[in-house]
């Protein structure tokens, strides 16, 4: 682990905001989220090199099942395709015109398919070994191996480049985006999801939401921050809209609260399995839906572009 400063403002005057263990994969571990006392970027410090973080990405991490060869029960399914068709027609609402298109953190390639689909020329790059070999050979997807800066893609190579729930994994957030805004082309479009640190449910649940997610989730950026961001790395910022996350989110907050209370499992898996019911998720759909319109959900997605030069 190593100290690290803010990197946003580079100040190193920061309060705890939570502390605790891997309550996703239940590894070992007293991680901590600090917030800058100047800009108020929130993030992981000391930070996990990025070798210790791989331990905490195995093949059972979440993102990395929704391409299993386990099949999901229908509901399952139809909900993934819900929110798979609610990021592709957001993108193509900014963006109508298919072009050349990059997913970052791509995972197993559904999104990729997905815009593929739809006209879309695709490429991914993910991090992850595993990750990036099951989209190669489920879809025959071209992705690349490492991280964005690694694959030295040419300059104002794309007109979209996509990062879903991935920003808030990466040390450098900085330097993400600038290595963004020199692949877009002018006129291109970022869209990007990150958790939502100033929601109703980070308040409610506290260390348990799922959105701090320690030891992975590295940098969390409040929506107050995003347009000062963006324009450090020359690009400008369009909008924030909340749309996604939903049900899973809450109740996986609710499951770590239940553990972090040391309940036992027994007494509350059965209600938790049928709070993931359609009828469930409907009648819930009204206050989801409020909280997206004032923005204060637990995910929230930006979008930005790549001026043109004057």
């Amino acid at each position: 682990m190593k100290h690290v400063t803010c990197n946003f403002c580079g100040a190193d005057e920061t309060a705890v905001v939570n502390h605790g263990p891997d309550l996703l994969l239940q590894k070992p571990g007293d991680f901590y989220l600090v917030r800058c006392r100047r800009c108020g970027l929130i993030y992981q410090n000391p930070q996990l090199s990025q070798a210790e973080l791989a331990a905490h990405y195995p093949q059972e991490y979440l993102p990395y099942q929704q391409d299993s060869t386990v099949r999901p029960s229908v509901v399952t399914q139809l909900s993934r395709n819900h929110a798979l068709n609610r990021l592709c027609d957001r993108v193509e609402r900014y963006r109508p015109q298919h072009g050349r298109l990059l997913d970052v953190g791509c995972a197993t390639g559904s999104f990729l398919v997905a815009m593929q689909q739809r006209g879309w020329q695709v490429q991914g790059v993910e991090p992850v070994a595993h990750a990036a070999a099951q989209a190669r050979q489920l879809f025959g997807l071209e992705v690349f191996e490492g991280l964005l800066e690694e694959a030295a893609y040419p300059n104002a190579n794309f007109d979209v480049v996509t990062l879903w729930d991935v920003l808030e994994h990466v040390a450098d957030v900085r330097a993400t985006l600038a290595e963004v805004a020199r692949i877009l082309k002018p006129g291109g479009l970022l869209a990007f999801s990150v958790p939502n640190p100033a929601s109703l449910e980070a308040r409610l649940f506290g260390a348990n939401w799922l959105g701090w997610e320690r030891p992975r989730h590295l940098t969390l950026i409040p929506p107050d921050l995003v347009p000062a961001y963006l324009q450090q790395v020359g690009l400008s910022f369009l909008g924030i809209e909340s749309f996604n996350g939903r049900l899973a989110v809450t109740l996986l907050s609710v499951e770590f609260a239940l553990k972090a209370r040391g309940v036992p499992r027994q007494k509350w898996q059965r209600w938790l399995k049928l709070a993931y019911a359609l009828p469930f998720r409907l009648a819930t759909w009204p206050l989801y839906r409020l909280g997206e319109r004032l923005n204060l959900a637990s995910m929230m997605t930006v979008f930005a572009e790549r001026p043109y030069s004057p």
